[in-house]
């Protein structure tokens, strides 16, 4: 304690290390409790009693009120409390120091190291990169996943056909969506089966799509099953031509929507 002689066992000795220690806690104890101030006479302010705590440097030794604070127990149970917080402080202050610098430290290394590795090898976040992403050149574009055909049951006998050349109007045109399909075609009564021909045509008579079909008889009805992609066909008004076997061109108004 400033302002308190140590004694010095090298001086003495006869007075080992243990006692001196002993003495020193004695003294310790005493001061704590040993000189009472209830009115705190000329007790120095607190900010004088934390500066010297803190080991102020701007604190001349005149400054110190070391005799006062070893006289009086309240002012050195503040003092000892102002010292304790003081070595907290520094203590935590150093802790931060020291992880700071142990970060700083390895960062450097692995700084060095990587750079002093192999130019031409890539660094471990790099070669993770290339092997986490598929090489551009062995790309290949996926095949498209085929879409079934849509299937519809058009029954022609509910449709009235205009034969050949004939200018009759129909009654209510055939509605195809703009999609694959699959059509099984129901013939009007008394077709026979064979070969059946079938042809799409847009409003100036451009043929859309023209294909065959054999027609089956199913207890006395003939069905043909025709598979149609309209997928890129134009929506709007078109013909469905349909020829039975031996038999002239039935045209059917259709629209494609």
């Amino acid at each position: 304690m400033n302002g308190m002689q140590r004694m010095n066992p090298d001086e003495h000795p006869d007075v080992s290390g243990k006692e001196v220690k002993d003495i020193v806690a004695f003294g310790r104890k005493c001061a704590k409790g040993a000189f009472p101030n209830p009115t705190r006479a000329g007790c120095p302010d607190h900010a004088r009693l934390r500066a010297m705590a803190h080991r102020d440097p701007s604190l001349t030794l005149a400054d110190l009120p070391i005799t006062h604070v070893v006289r009086c127990s309240p002012c050195f149970h503040d003092y000892l409390s102002f010292r304790r917080m003081s070595l907290f402080v520094l203590g935590l202050q150093i802790t931060v120091a020291s992880l700071i610098l142990a970060t700083v430290f390895v960062s450097a290394v692995l700084l060095v190291r990587n750079r002093s590795s192999d130019p031409g090898e890539p660094s471990i976040s790099q070669r993770k990169e290339v092997l986490s992403e598929p090489s551009r050149g062995d790309t290949k574009p996926q095949p498209a996943i085929p879409v079934p055909p849509l299937h519809l049951e058009i029954d022609l006998a509910a449709f009235s056909p205009t034969r050949g050349d004939e200018k009759e109007a129909p009654r209510k045109p055939i509605r195809l969506p703009q999609r694959n399909l699959r059509i099984t075609f129901e013939m009007p009564l008394g077709m026979e089966g064979g070969e059946y021909r079938f042809q799409l045509k847009d409003s100036s008579g451009a043929v859309y799509s023209h294909t065959r079909a054999r027609g089956h008889i199913t207890d006395g009805t003939t069905s043909v099953d025709v598979d149609l992609d309209l997928t890129g066909t134009p929506r709007g008004k078109a013909t469905l031509m349909i020829r039975p076997p031996g038999l002239s061109w039935r045209s059917y108004p259709s629209i494609i929507e």
